[in-house]
């Protein structure tokens, strides 16, 4: 009898046991397991932003500004005007094309300017046959024509002119008579190139026997406005 009552005492102690330690496992694990277990954190990958495709670089645009139009050309009447299409320089008509457009020169406004160079025949005291004045008009011609030629300004006055011409038609000394001149420096180089750029003049004539004669020559230079 006492073995029987041993025997449940102890059967009752085990279960009560393990009763406990079920609890205890039940209600105890789970927390110190949470409570170990380190906390895992998922991090969800993140979709990339497509890719835009690169844009092409837009024109920059300036600001446009207003300018002011030409004033209208005014033609006068009776100037020709250029045909809508010009001729190509194969076709026909291409040169009387532009030469309709030619224009002669602008004569000057101021009015007309009329220069005049003369030449008074000066004779010799110590020579005076017929040779010497036909050479001496040879001379005096040449000079006349390199006068009128380099009168280029307008200059008026007188060039008192003594020069020596030897036998062979060589010019030889020449120079201006300051007494008998009435004229400024250019028409003194005037005269003087006049008489320099006329030589060499001709030889003697078989009359004129002399190793050189001297000449003189008066070149008058005017001009007047008309």
């Amino acid at each position: 009898m006492e073995d029987r009552a041993f025997f449940t005492a102890i059967v009752i102690s085990f279960i009560l046991h393990t009763a406990f330690f079920v609890r205890f496992y039940i209600f105890q694990k789970p927390y110190e397991l949470w409570k170990k277990t380190p906390e895992v954190t998922y991090a969800l990958d993140k979709p990339k932003p497509k890719e835009e495709p690169a844009r092409k670089a837009e024109p920059q645009v300036r600001a446009h500004t207003e300018m002011p139009l030409p004033a209208e050309r005014v033609i006068p009447a009776g100037v020709p005007q250029p045909p809508a299409e010009m001729p190509m320089r194969s076709e026909p008509g291409f040169a009387d094309t532009f030469k309709m457009f030619d224009r002669a020169p602008e004569k000057l406004k101021s009015g007309k300017v009329t220069k005049e160079v003369a030449m008074p025949i000066l004779k010799s005291d110590k020579i005076n046959t017929p040779s010497y004045v036909t050479y001496y008009q040879i001379v005096r011609q040449r000079i006349y024509d390199r006068a009128c030629t380099n009168y280029t300004k307008l200059s008026a006055g007188e060039v008192y002119i003594t020069f020596i011409i030897k036998s062979d038609g060589a010019l030889g000394e020449i120079k201006v008579i300051e007494e008998k001149t009435t004229a400024n420096d250019f028409l003194r180089e005037t005269g003087m190139k006049s008489v320099t750029e006329a030589g060499p003049f001709p030889p003697f004539p078989q009359d004129l026997n002399y190793p050189e004669l001297t000449f003189n020559a008066q070149i008058s230079f005017q001009f007047r406005e008309e």
